[in-house]
This record gives structure tokens, sequence and C-alpha cells, in this order.
């Protein structure tokens, strides 16, 4: 369902953009990046259909105040921290992690995009929900249940971007997949990224978290 608000979403703000000369721009990524990095930098290439099909994306998840080590004592930080308390009966059930500010982190995801087909970069900052099915509904993370999942998220572009970017700023969303060779801890992203660009009035975007989640409810 929330797929589907997204998808909804973004053809609201489409049109939206249309009709206000909005610059829209989309693209494929795909990648890697493992949560027992300190710190966890998700990042990786642009797939052929999008606007953007010769670039980079990186994604670096703050983890001030996480375990460095061992390795188990991390993930059990990060499962009981971000995904346990968020969990959703069903058949089958889902756990909700939040890699955002409202949820624990010391400050939100940063977004670095570097689009070689248009010519500029982008700086911004992103929000990160991953979905973990509960394949036999006990309530309990069972053996590879964390082995794949959905991954999808906010974002916030910044008025730091150079090239064809220089003074724009804007909104977006993007929304996919991981998979992990388990017990291999190290993922694989898989998503559409898209972003609504504006100018912008003044060197910082002065937009918050409440505007832009209300935008995608």
């Amino acid at each position: 369902m929330r797929a589907l608000a997204i998808v909804a979403a973004i053809a609201v703000v489409a049109l939206a953009s249309a009709a206000s000369a909005e610059t829209f721009v989309w693209f494929f990524g795909v990648g890697n990046g493992d949560f027992m990095d300190n710190p966890p930098v998700f990042a990786g290439g642009m797939d052929a259909g999008g606007d953007i099909e010769d670039g980079y994306w990186s994604i670096t998840v703050h983890d001030d105040g996480w375990p460095v080590g061992p390795p188990e004592t991390r993930y059990a930080h990060i499962w009981n921290t971000f995904f346990a308390p968020h969990y959703t009966p069903g058949t089958p059930g889902f756990w909700k992690g939040y890699f955002d500010t409202e949820h624990g982190l010391a400050a939100m995801n940063d977004l670095y995009i570097v689009d070689d087909t248009g010519g500029g970069t982008m700086v911004g900052y992103c929000t990160v929900e991953i979905q973990v099915q509960d394949l036999n509904s006990n309530g309990e993370l069972d053996e590879g249940e964390f082995c794949e999942g959905s991954l999808t998220g906010l974002i916030i572009i910044i008025r730091e971007g150079t090239g064809i970017y220089d003074g724009l700023c804007g909104t977006g969303n993007y929304f996919g997949s991981y998979v992990k060779d388990c017990p291999c801890t190290y993922e694989t992203w898989n998503f559409g990224m898209y972003l609504w660009l504006n100018p912008c009035a003044s060197p910082v975007q002065e937009t918050t978290w409440g505007a832009i989640k209300a935008l995608y409810q």
C-alpha cells in the first residue's frame, strides 16, 4: 500500500510540476553497502532508462553512538533500535526500520548525486526506510527473513549543486528493494529516485521534514 501511495503521489506532483515549470529528474540506481561499516555508505551507479544514465550516487548513514564492534553487538543494536519497535502483525507481518532523526539518528543521511549525463552534481539529505517481512508471522526474526525486502525514503535537495543543478533545490523520493547473500550483511540496493527541483530563493532551502512527509501521505 505504501508503494501505491508513493506512486500516486508521484503522479499528482508530476502534474503540479508541469504547471509550475519545475525541473523533474529521475534515475534508476543500483549499488552496495553494509550497515556493519563505520559509517555505512551505500553507493553505486545508474541503470539505463532514466534521465541520468551515466553517473554516481551515495547515501551515508550517520551512525554516531552505534557500537563499532563486535559485529554481533552492532547488528543487535541496529535491529533492536530501528526495526524491532516497529512491527505490524499480518499475513505476513513485517518490521519497518526507520533511519532518520525522528527514530534515533544524530543527523539525517547524506545524499550525493553525480550526473555525468547532464553535467552537474546534487547534494541533499534523505530518510531510509527498510521493510522486513515476518514470513511465518510469529513476531520473531527468523533465519532468512532479513535477506531481502523493500526500500524507500524521502529526499531534500539543498542549494549546493553544481553544473546544471547550480542554484536549484527541491524534494523527492525513492523506492525499490534490497537483497543480501545471507548470512553476509553486505547489501545490494536497487531503486528508482524521483526529484522535483526549483530555483532556490536563498542559499539554504528552508523546507521541513513535516512538509515533505505531508506531501506523500
